[in-house]
Formats: C-alpha cells, sequence, structure tokens
C-alpha cells in the first residue's frame, strides 16, 4: 500500500509541475477603436491625466496610425502646453503628412510660443537690433500669408526732456 500511495504522490506532483508549466496565453490586445473611447470616457469624466495615459498606450499599441498623435496634441493646445503640442502634431504629420488639424496645431502653438518669448524680451526692454528686425520680418511674413495689412507701429514720441532743449 505505501508504494501505491507513493505513486498516486509522484502521479500528483507531476501533473501539478505540468500546470505550472503551461504556456498562460497573452491577453488579447484591446482594439484601437476600444482605447479611443477609453480615452474619452476619460476626457469627459474630467481625467485629462488618465486620457493622455491611454493615448501613450495607444500610440504604443498602433505606432502607424495618427489618431493617438492627434488627440493628444488637441489635449496638450487645450492645456496650454504648447511645446507638446507641437510635438505631438509633428507625430501625426510624420503618419499623414496632409493631415490640416496636425498643420494647424504646430502653426497656432508655433505662434503662441514665438508671441509669449518676444513679449519676454520687450518686457527686459532686450528687443533691438537684430532680433526686433527679425521679429518685425516675421510679422510682415505672417501679415502676408494670412492676407491682413502690415501695420507698423507709430514713431515714439521724444521725451519731454529732449523736447525742451
Amino acid at each position: 500500500m505505501k508504494s501505491t500511495q507513493l505513486l498516486s504522490y509522484l502521479i500528483g506532483a507531476a501533473m501539478l509541475a505540468g500546470c505550472a508549466n503551461a504556456p498562460v496565453a497573452p491577453a488579447p490586445q484591446p482594439s484601437m477603436l476600444a482605447l479611443m473611447a477609453e480615452a474619452e470616457l476619460a476626457i469627459k469624466n474630467g481625467r485629462r491625466a488618465r486620457a493622455l495615459d491611454i493615448l501613450h498606450t495607444t500610440s504604443v499599441l498602433y505606432p502607424h496610425d495618427k489618431s493617438a498623435f492627434l488627440r493628444t496634441a488637441q489635449l496638450q493646445f487645450e492645456a496650454h502646453h504648447y511645446g507638446e503640442t507641437i510635438a505631438s502634431a509633428q507625430q501625426a504629420l510624420e503618419r499623414d503628412p496632409d493631415d490640416i488639424v496636425a498643420h494647424s496645431l504646430v502653426a497656432v502653438s508655433g505662434l503662441r510660443v514665438s508671441s509669449k518669448a518676444l513679449a519676454d524680451l520687450t518686457i527686459k526692454n532686450n528687443l533691438t537690433g537684430s532680433v526686433r528686425a527679425e521679429a518685425q520680418d516675421l510679422a510682415k511674413l505672417l501679415r502676408t500669408s494670412i492676407g491682413g495689412d502690415i501695420i507698423i507701429a507709430p514713431a515714439r514720441p521724444a521725451p519731454a526732456a529732449e523736447t525742451a532743449k
């Protein structure tokens, strides 16, 4: 009887060992549409950081699709994170060079970054010389491209102390 019990234990142990080595089936990969819907639900519920995490996962799982990159760019733009907006929109443009929304996000975000930098320079009175001339040339180019008139700032009046002399 002892040999029968021992044999039963050995067979049981072998069966358990066989189960332990059985391959585990990988979890199915969520669909692109399911992930995008989950991200939109997170946005709707005010969980923007969670939505960005989901969109990042989506872009890793589906690297050839522009949708996650474009939606990320839109969220970053709404949050006034213009550098991140530009980076994400450029990722979308690598996948679809004709995407008008991505081009618009890059252009407007770039202008907002430039405007802030120029405003900061103006406040610090460092906008002179070649930087000033380059900014004026850029303003002319922008006004030409959007069809507006070129507006030249009026000349500043001389300070009162200099006019009295």
